[in-house]
């Protein structure tokens, strides 16, 4: 064999079974045993793991790879504390990049503010670029500010129109939803070399994670290039040998139309057998819960006509879901609150009496704002929940002030969803939130902020076991992308995507788990990644 690792310990997730060495020969496992055992093996080489704890390779279940790696090569702007320091930031970036002929800045958070929580206004933008389109998106992505240059090339276009009414605010310069996405329209367009280049940076860092695989929302991400050249630049760096990380591709669109010619062209779920693969139909239902447009049953207290956004009808998300059975594509849609939740889930039943599949695998995102009966209806309709743990972080604090006292009491419901058998995934929804997967354990497992409050956690009742926390990033992980006889779990015969870690999370005080750090990560039986 190629690598033998061992004096480990070794928690494959294939049930309760520890082991202390693993066997590699090319990208699959060979070996799975005992100290002793593997004394007796030949193998090129042999990596002492000196008691460390082994891990199957961390599968993300949700972000956006080409919107983190874009942010990165832009203003960023997630560290701001205040407005002022949002805009000094945005200033400093136009003093460094003179030649720039468009600004696009993200990570800004209102409620993470200190003092007025507030948005930017489009005056402050036009204060610090009047000549070249600037945008200054909020990190959850649902909401941005525009300068007077880029909010009026933005509503120019056709595909306003349907917009100005609710979610493209003129005076304001404050835009909503798909809305924000138009200002990928009013940019230079970027060569395929140069989102190669963009996608490359933003996997070797997921690699430093011990992210293996990630199951990526990157189609409309990258600002001017368009879902096929976005493809293509993917299939060129696998073609290369040069993804660290396998990409399972949540394919959005955001129209019919797009989707149909996505469909004409060939594509289908599970699609391509190297490091890049065609995975569900991503929608965009609702917004965000911080943006009061997470579409929910009840109004917002204190807003009786604001129960937020729907961006498609009930028709439209049948005909979306029916039109991706018929054609074995799978569909993730993007829900906070429960009335869009409702609207899947009719979506859901309503293709499967048109089109019966025994193993389709749809799924909701986020799924936050749920209720007994929704996460009934999951269970019954075999439905993914693609769930953020690090969420909790900072929603627990708006929350309440949401959607009421009473409602909070079935949110974010974790254990729960396990305990009804649905399918849950765990992701980071990173630019959103980092995507630190030992974090993201951390939330799961404690239901606390990184300073340890509140004590006992938040909704303690559906905290989730280290090992149910795990399974989230690994087993679970795997069968969303239909991929659990080769990934998940350390076995014989499967990939050899493997993750080690610098402490022993199953042993050590929970509130420590958040300080764990990668010291290893081996894709297809390679290192990727060593500290």
């Amino acid at each position: 064999m190629d690598k033998l690792f061992y004096n480990g310990k070794v928690v494959t997730m294939d049930g309760e079974r520890i082991v202390q060495a693993v066997g590699i020969d090319g990208d699959r496992i060979v070996f799975t045993g005992s100290n002793e055992e593997a004394l007796a093996m030949k193998a090129d080489e042999r990596i002492d793991l000196q008691g460390a704890l082994m891990l199957p390779g961390f599968n993300e279940g949700h972000m956006h790879t080409a919107i983190y790696a874009f942010a990165n090569s832009n203003a960023t702007l997630f560290h701001c504390k205040t407005v002022d320091e949002c805009l000094q930031t945005l200033r400093d970036y136009r003093k460094d990049h003179p030649d720039r002929t468009w600004i696009y800045g993200r990570g800004w958070n209102d409620q993470n503010f200190e003092g007025e929580k507030r948005y930017p206004t489009r005056q402050e933008l036009d204060d610090i670029a009047s000549d070249i389109p600037m945008m200054a998106v909020r990190a959850c992505g649902h909401a941005a500010v525009c300068n007077t240059v880029a909010i009026q090339k933005i509503a120019a276009l056709p595909e306003a129109a349907e917009m100005l009414a609710d979610r493209i605010h003129l005076d304001s310069g404050v835009v909503n939803e798909a809305a924000v996405k138009l200002f990928y329209k009013v940019i230079d367009e970027p060569s395929v070399a140069d989102v190669e280049n963009m996608l490359e940076f933003g996997l070797h860092k997921l690699s430093e994670e011990g992210i293996t695989t990630c199951q990526s929302d990157d189609l409309l991400s990258v600002p001017g290039a368009g879902w096929r050249k976005v493809m293509q630049a993917y299939r060129n760096l696998d073609a290369q040998d040069r993804m660290p990380v396998r990409i399972w591709e949540q394919c959005l669109f955001l129209d019919q139309e797009s989707f149909s010619d996505f469909v004409a062209e060939g594509y289908r779920t599970k699609q391509g057998d190297g490091m890049y693969r065609v995975g569900p139909l991503k929608l965009l239902l609702d917004g965000s819960l911080g943006a009061k447009t997470a579409a929910i049953t009840d109004p917002y207290p204190g807003e009786p006509e604001n129960r937020g956004l729907l961006l498609f009808t009930q028709d439209q998300m049948n005909a979306f879901f029916l039109k991706a059975q018929e054609n074995d594509i799978s569909v993730a849609v993007h829900c906070i609150g429960d009335r869009a939740m409702e609207v899947v889930l009719n979506a859901v039943e309503y293709a499967q009496e048109k089109c019966p599949k025994a193993d389709i695998r749809h799924g909701i995102v986020h799924a936050q704002i749920t209720t007994p009966h929704i996460l009934q209806r999951m269970a019954e309709d075999n439905v993914i929940a693609y769930i953020q743990p690090v969420f909790v972080g900072t929603d627990m604090d708006i929350c309440e002030d949401r959607i009421g006292h009473d409602r909070a009491k079935d949110t974010y419901a974790w254990k729960t969803m396990q305990d009804l058998g649905i399918l849950t995934i765990g992701g980071s929804d990173a630019p959103v939130e980092r995507f630190d997967v030992l974090e993201n354990i951390y939330f799961a497992v404690t239901r606390q902020k990184l300073n340890g409050t509140p004590a006992g956690g938040w909704l303690p009742e559906q905290k989730l076991s280290v090992y149910d926390a795990v399974k989230l990033f690994t087993v679970n992980a795997a069968k969303s992308c239909f991929m659990e006889d080769e990934l998940g779990q350390i076995k014989e015969g499967y990939l050899a995507d493997l993750v080690v870690l610098s402490d022993d999370i199953f042993s050590i005080d929970p509130n420590t788990i958040k300080d764990v750090s990668v010291t290893r990560t081996i894709s297809r039986g390679r290192t990727v990644f060593q500290k």
